[in-house]
């Protein structure tokens, strides 16, 4: 090769074809010298980096290949070897072009899914989540709870039973009402007749005898008179306190409610025991600030007939009387305690009926008065204690707050 310098001897790819000319023999030579034009050339067209290797020569290098590379080597006969280095960044990008466009996609159709799951999934529940709240109004007493939740198949089937039930049970405890209604009233009446009945015997018998003495002019008449005038009186008032505790029991006011301070309505009620019956000793334990919303009137008679219950329970033996007020996070409590021969556990479940009673001369309508009005209250009157050490009387009422905290409203 010939430079500028001179000649050059440089490696070149040559091959050689011979040609016949009549009887002569020509030779076609031809090549392509592995310089660097050649490098360049083959740069372009692979867009790699190529270097001309001759053994541990390197005859000429062009083009550039960012990384990261690979590199391929082709030879060329026993003369080179072209050497290629491809950069693979714009694959690599591509690859994350498409990753990143898979992880797009794939992330919008888990959030479709994931929101057409919920759709689906509140379309099924909507069924069932009304059912469950329809149980609980029933449970709280709304007898005549209908589901109008839209619903097909299995569920709507469920839906259309459950309104059937709620229908039947309505009427069913509406029928059941009724007729306990019926009943209680009938056994009052049978009560109230049997309470009456019985005073109006020793009536009957001591008018008879005073008009026997009188057709007979018995001397000792005015004695007589005066014996049975007394026994008359005793069971008119008998017959008065029963119709009185009946009216009481029957048509039962609607409380006025207002703050009242347990501590306070107890002593107010324990004063009218200053001097209990000898024997008997009043212990009372009030925790102050225990409030709750009552009518302090009706609330009095409870308190008054569970305190002379205790007395009468303790009398002729004595024992120490127990009142006590206390309070929690939700119910106001008053406990009344004695140390008497307690509640048997067979009458605990009538002990609030109407009319029943183990005392002598007793209405049995004290108790059921009581329980009536703490049920008025929202409240309620509940029995416990120990057959044979005494029996304990805890009336519950809903807590309210301080009076304080009422009045600077």
């Amino acid at each position: 090769m010939r430079t500028a310098s001179g000649l050059r001897q440089m490696p070149a790819l040559v091959t050689a074809r011979p040609i016949d000319y009549g009887d002569l023999r020509l030779w076609a030579v031809g090549g392509v010298l592995l310089d660097d034009s050649l490098a360049q050339h083959l740069a372009r067209l692979t867009q790699a980096q190529v270097t001309l290797v001759s053994g541990e020569n390197e005859l000429a290098r062009a083009g550039t290949a960012l990384p990261p590379t690979v590199a391929r080597e082709l030879p060329l006969g026993d003369t080179a070897t072209v050497r290629l280095v491809f950069s693979r960044a714009a694959a690599r990008e591509a690859e994350e072009g498409v990753m990143r466009a898979f992880v797009l996609l794939a992330g919008l159709g888990g959030a479709f899914a994931v929101l057409l799951g919920l759709l689906v999934s509140r379309w099924m529940t909507r069924p069932v989540e009304a059912l469950t709240e329809g149980a609980r109004r029933v449970a709280e007493g709304a007898l005549d709870v209908q589901v109008t939740a839209d619903a097909t198949g299995e569920v709507g089937e469920l839906v259309r039973t459950f309104n059937h039930m709620t229908s039947e049970l309505k009427a069913t405890t509406e029928r059941l009402v009724a007729s306990e209604r019926i009943a209680a009233w009938q056994e009052v009446a049978r009560r109230l007749a049997h309470e009456i009945k019985n005073p109006l015997t020793p009536i009957r018998m001591s008018l008879e005898t005073l008009l026997a003495a009188q057709e007979a002019r018995h001397p000792r008449f005015p004695e007589l008179f005066k014996e049975s005038a007394g026994v008359v009186l005793e069971e008119v008032d008998r017959l008065r306190r029963i119709v009185d505790e009946f009216s009481r029991f029957a048509r039962m006011p609607k409380p006025q409610l207002a703050p009242v301070d347990l501590s306070e309505l107890a002593q107010s009620v324990l004063a009218l025991y200053a001097t209990p019956p000898e024997g008997i000793q009043i212990l009372p334990a009030l925790q102050t600030g225990v409030v709750a919303r009552v009518d302090r009137d009706m609330l009095t008679q409870v308190l008054v007939n569970l305190v002379k219950n205790a007395e009468e329970a303790m009398a002729g033996k004595g024992g120490n009387l127990r009142v006590r007020v206390k309070g929690t996070d939700t119910d106001a409590l008053i406990e009344v305690e004695d140390s008497g021969p307690g509640i048997p556990l067979e009458h605990r479940a009538r002990i609030f009926e109407p009319y029943f009673t183990t005392k002598d001369g007793g209405t049995g309508l004290g108790l059921a008065i009581a329980a009536r009005i703490l049920q008025e209250h929202g409240g309620k009157l509940e029995v416990g204690g120990e057959p044979g050490q005494g029996a304990r009387f805890s009336v519950v009422l809903p807590r309210a707050e301080s009076l304080g905290t009422v009045s600077a409203r």
